[in-house]
């Protein structure tokens, strides 16, 4: 049976934008029924009479099993996720070696025969809550009675009733998400618990062990906890029991959720029914005025290319993600954007399509939410190779806007393809379904690309090249696109769903977390080939840090196969191929990103088995602002692209210590800017005056600082050179270059103080690539200066730390050369 839906609407916005009279954007909405799709789940049967195969149901084997495991034990990192099987990385994915219990299919259209007698137990997914009210023991009412005397000293006055009533307070608030039925079942519980006072919040997911059907609409899920996020006591134990029984009719009347801890302590929740969604979304679709009409409906059935079983829909925005476990409601405030003041540039770059998602997207504020604005336009910058971008990354809040390109490649039919219209109609739609699922978060299902200037800043939830999901790109598949639709069901894959349903809320949330965080904490193997080892590492006697002194760290990617292999030389230098993940413990994660990158004519290096290449950076600060600024532990993760192939490093763990001095404090909100940030990283900018004032104070006040030795040497390496820096004339309109002059004997001074005076230390806070490079640097200054005399004692005490520290040999014998 098919079902009909409008999900259209002419309204006007309230701000007086264009009417859409003749602009409607979707298309009649044709399903069939739910329980006729082969792709949904019903609910569950179990035959009463047969008392096999009962699921994991003895608490003490479980207890001896499980109960007396800390839940610390499941965080390797405080606080932060564990570690997961291939599938999303830090969720989990299915458990291997399962406790035996079955979690029947689907029911089967006709059951035959009356004769044989059935527990039923209808769909049961959703969304559940439970609050705690707190309610202070109700006083009466005061009774009017004669004044009472003044108090005395040795009579203490009586206290006064408080008048009114009370209002109740929810201490703590839990939803649960349930996902073991209905569209694409994951068989995951999770519970979020916020508590109001202290305020604390935990997360968990929990995958289901045993599903059974113990009566007429009576159902018990059981699972084991293989993931946690916040603070564990709030969620004790790691077993969760979830029961629904029937009320006085047919359907379930009654929820309670259980959480068995060590000991067989138990906590019960009794839970309210919220919805059949996990959450409710808003998406708002504008589109410019030279762009095709959007299309945000397709009919599955209009082209041959699919699976044979799936059914000749007509679906819609709305009908996807509703399927992936959302309540999405589809805004009625649409606009067509003017092109009239555009010019003659009829293409749009991220920054200009920001910019009109904030002049024209109703719901738009800078804050976390559930809603998202779709804009369909003819063009990007980038020409017609791009067919859509989720672009919102600028600012606080991302992941807010999507983007598809209507004059794009996503128009070209293949020659000869049975269906052209409806071939460009598939493309269009599912262009717009992909870029709309990276709002939520979700990344690619490979990565092609880190570069910067490459692509989008992703990496895969898992190395799969062949998924059939909306995160893949068709044309990648072996066989092409036509292998791809040919399988392909209209649908995200398991792991993403996991994400999508089950993760921290805001992971997934519009505006929430970061483009692309908390997808990678945890060293996932399936990224891995095999082929290279990427290691990254401070270089130091310990992993602690002063306040305000920058953490330099450096990357070490090694052949570890049985072959040559040729790649970039500047792979780990140039800013383009590396991206590192920066979270504070408990916190949120944010990606780094180089504060320049180098576009380079490609020069390889064939890297032999054993080899590696060696590269530097500060991970202190990034393209949005510092990323350690606070004392606490940081977990601090490496991603790089080699050869179209995605490595990921070892989780490494960084300690900043608290302020030491008054002063240290004093300088932190002047010192954390972005311009110290690029003095320091840049080693010098002497037009940037603020910062170059911040930094004298740094040396001044705090001098045993480590952070003083960064500051002197940003202050005096452009001592060592003519410094070009562009200023504008006040005569003239346009700018102009000038140049500094070199006071080589006033930096190398600095820089000697610096570097040779204390080497272990120097060493120990900029890394060996920095420091040793910046030895080099003052030694070809001196050279060049005619002090060779100079030049040779900063030389002689660069082998003489190499070989202190066991550099590589090669290394060594490099800068013994310069010395003949």
């Amino acid at each position: 049976m098919a079902v009909k839906t409008k999900e259209s609407s002419n309204k006007t916005k309230a701000s007086g934008k264009s009417k859409l009279d003749t602009d409607d954007f979707t298309d009649e909405v044709v399903l069939i029924q739910d329980e006729e799709h082969p792709d949904y789940v019903p609910g569950i049967y179990s035959d009463p009479a047969d008392p096999g195969d009962l699921g994991h149901d003895d608490l003490e084997a479980f207890d001896d099993a499980f109960g007396d495991e800390d839940p610390a034990a499941l965080t390797p990192v405080p606080g932060g996720p564990v570690p997961g099987v291939p599938g999303i990385p830090g969720i989990p994915g299915r458990i291997p070696g399962r406790i035996p219990g079955r979690i029947p299919g689907r029911i089967p259209g006709r059951i035959p025969g009356p004769q044989i007698p059935l527990n039923f137990c209808s769909a049961l997914s959703g969304t559940y809550s439970y609050s705690s009210p707190f309610r202070p023991t109700p006083r009466p009412f005061p009774i009017p009675r004669r004044p009472l005397p003044l108090p005395t000293p040795s009579v203490p006055a009586r206290p006064v009733s408080p008048a009114g009533p009370f209002v109740p307070l929810s201490l703590i608030n839990i939803k649960v998400r349930l996902d073991v039925d209905r569209f694409f079942p994951q068989n995951r519980i999770s519970i979020e618990v916020n508590r109001r006072f202290p305020f604390s919040t935990a997360h968990a997911i929990a995958e289901v062990t045993s599903d059974r059907c113990l009566g007429w609409n009576h159902r018990r899920v059981e699972a084991n906890i293989t993931y946690r996020d916040g603070l564990d006591s709030l969620i004790p134990g790691n077993r969760v029991i979830f029961e629904a029984a029937r009320g006085r009719g047919i359907g379930y009347g009654t929820f309670k959720l259980t959480l068995i801890g060590p000991g067989r302590t138990r906590r019960v929740y009794n839970l309210n029914f919220e919805s059949q969604h996990f959450d409710e979304v808003e998406f708002e679709v504008d589109r410019v005025a030279n762009a095709d009409v959007p299309t945000t409906t397709y009919d599955i059935g209009s082209h041959p290319n699919r699976p044979a079983n799936l059914p000749a829909e007509n679906i819609s925005m709305d009908t996807v993600y509703r399927r992936a476990g959302f309540d999405v409601s589809m805004s009625p405030n649409r606009s067509v954007i003017p092109t009239s003041g555009s010019g003659a540039n009829g293409t749009w770059s991220d920054a200009e399509m920001h910019n009109a998602m904030v002049t024209y997207w109703s719901r738009f504020a800078n804050l976390p939410k559930w809603a998202m604005w779709v804009l369909f336009a003819k063009r990007h910058d980038r020409g017609r190779g791009l067919g859509g971008i989720m672009f919102d990354d600028i600012g606080a809040n991302h992941r807010q806007g999507t983007a598809i390109f209507t004059d794009s490649f996503i128009q070209d039919a293949p020659a000869g393809d049975p269906n052209a219209a409806a071939w460009r109609r598939r493309m269009v739609f599912w262009t717009a379904i992909h870029e709309m699922g990276h709002a939520f978060n979700l990344a690619h299902s490979w990565q092609k690309s880190l570069s910067y200037n490459g692509g989008d800043p992703w990496i895969p939830l898992t190395n799969n090249n062949e998924a059939r999901t909306f995160m893949s790109y068709p044309f990648r598949v072996s066989g092409g696109e036509s292998a791809f639709f040919s399988d392909f069901r209209f649908r995200f894959m398991d792991e993403e769903l996991v994400y999508m349903r089950h993760a921290p809320r805001r992971f997934v949330q519009m505006g929430n977390e970061d483009w692309f965080s908390n997808h990678n904490l945890e060293q996932d193997s399936s990224l891995q080939s095999g082929n290279f080892d990427l290691e990254i590492r401070p270089n130091k006697s310990d992993n602690s840090y002063q306040f305000l002194e920058p953490v330099s760290l450096e990357l070490k990617l090694k052949n570890v196969s049985d072959q040559a292999v040729e790649i970039e030389e500047d792979l780990l230098e140039d800013g383009r191929h590396i991206t590192l993940f920066v979270q504070r413990s408990e916190g949120k994660t944010r990606k780094w990103r180089s504060l320049s990158t180098h576009c380079h004519h490609e020069h390889t290096t064939d890297l032999k088995p054993g080899q590696a290449l060696y590269g530097s950076h500060m991970v202190s600060a990034s393209t949005d602002g510092w990323t350690i600024d606070e004392p606490g532990f940081y977990n601090i993760q490496a991603v790089i692209d080699v050869n179209d192939e995605i490595i990921s490093s070892n989780v490494l763990r960084v300690y900043v210590n608290p302020p030491s001095s008054l002063e240290e404090s004093k300088l932190a909100p002047d010192y954390f800017t972005e311009d110290v940030a690029r003095t320091i990283a840049f080693a010098g900018a002497p037009s940037l005056d603020s910062a170059n004032d911040v930094l004298r104070d740094v040396t001044n006040r705090c001098a045993k600082n480590p952070a003083a030795r960064h500051a002197n040497l940003a202050l005096s390496a452009p001592m060592l050179r003519d410094f070009k820096v562009l200023s504008g004339a006040k005569d003239k309109a346009e700018l102009e270059i000038k140049s500094i002059n070199a006071k080589i004997d006033q930096g190398a001074k600095a820089q000697t103080a610096a570097l040779i005076d204390d080497p272990d230390s120097a060493a120990d806070t900029l890394g060996h690539i920095r420091y040793f490079g910046m030895l080099n640097q003052l030694a070809t200054a001196l050279e060049d200066k005619g002090d060779d005399k100079g030049a040779i004692k900063v030389l002689k005490s660069a082998v003489s730390t190499m070989k202190k520290r066991q550099v590589l040999d090669s290394v060594i014998k490099e800068t013994e050369k310069k010395l003949k």
